[in-house]
């Protein structure tokens, strides 16, 4: 009998300790395991609320690039499918404002690709300009609504069938005003340039001037009064150009060269008053 017992003791020692390796193999084999996952994966940290809800889904549509800011992205299911290029409308170009007369400025320009009609703008200081007409078909237009003695500064835009418009044109500058002896006759015909030419243009240069808020009227040297039966001089000629340049600069306009720079040594030719009205017209 005690033999007996004595087997079954030992028996159940000897299942005791096979489960013991069992386990403890396992254990071994499950933690092998873990380290080597967690050497794939990194250090571990728990990811904010943002991140966890944000990780299922597909990512934010990207901006629009900074060169073209109105091009438009599609998506469908949170994927790009497809880009549009908007219809871009092109600016009038070489638009060229000419004065008729004291009450009458007629702007013509050069016409846009796709532009269903046209909207004129007018300033009477720069910057601040403001829509003559916003419904022009064809490429000129007559403004009737000018004051004498007063400059102006024009500007088109292209406009498409729902009202979309470009960007402005280039900017003219015209001057309501009528210029004795407008055009100069030709030759046979001579015109001699009179104190009346030079005190008109002064009138327009200073309208012009009026244009920027950082202009005055020009400090000419002789008075309009001592001009009348005086002699007209290069000097004033040269002011004129000078007083013109500085409004031509400060309006952000083209310059243009004048037929003998230097006037020092000439007379005074019809050519010199020509280009000065050609300018302010």
């Amino acid at each position: 009998m005690k033999k007996i017992k004595t087997s079954r003791l030992q028996a159940r020692k000897w299942s005791l300790r096979s489960k013991r390796k069992r386990y403890v193999l396992v254990g071994t084999v499950g933690a092998v395991l873990l380290l080597a996952l967690a050497t794939i994966a990194g250090p571990w940290s728990p990811l904010p609320d943002s991140r966890m809800r944000t990780a299922f889904f597909s990512p934010p549509p990207p901006l629009p690039s900074p060169g073209n800011p109105s091009k438009e992205y599609i998506y469908a299911g949170g994927k790009l499918i497809a880009t549009e290029e908007p219809n871009l409308l092109v600016a009038p170009s070489s638009l060229i404002a000419t004065t008729f007369s004291s009450a009458q400025v007629n702007i013509s320009w050069t016409a846009a690709p796709n532009a269903h009609h046209y909207v004129i703008e007018r300033a009477s200081q720069a910057g601040n300009f403001t829509t003559l007409n916003s419904n022009v078909v064809g490429t000129t237009y007559t403004d009737t609504t000018v004051a004498n003695l007063t400059a102006y500064l024009y500007r088109v835009r292209s406009a498409d069938a729902v009202g979309n418009v470009s960007n402005g044109s280039n900017i003219d500058l015209a001057t309501a005003i009528t210029f004795a002896d407008d055009p100069f006759p030709s030759p046979p015909v001579f015109t001699e340039v009179r104190a009346q030419h030079i005190v008109q243009l002064r009138q327009a240069v200073n309208a012009a001037r009026h244009l920027s808020p950082v202009l005055n009227d020009f400090p000419w040297t002789q008075s309009s009064q001592t001009l009348v039966g005086a002699q007209i001089k290069a000097q004033d000629v040269e002011e004129l150009r000078t007083a013109l340049d500085e409004a031509y600069l400060a309006l952000g306009l083209s310059l243009n060269g004048y037929t003998d720079p230097q006037l020092a040594g000439h007379f005074i030719q019809k050519i010199y008053i020509t280009e000065l009205r050609d300018r302010v017209k």
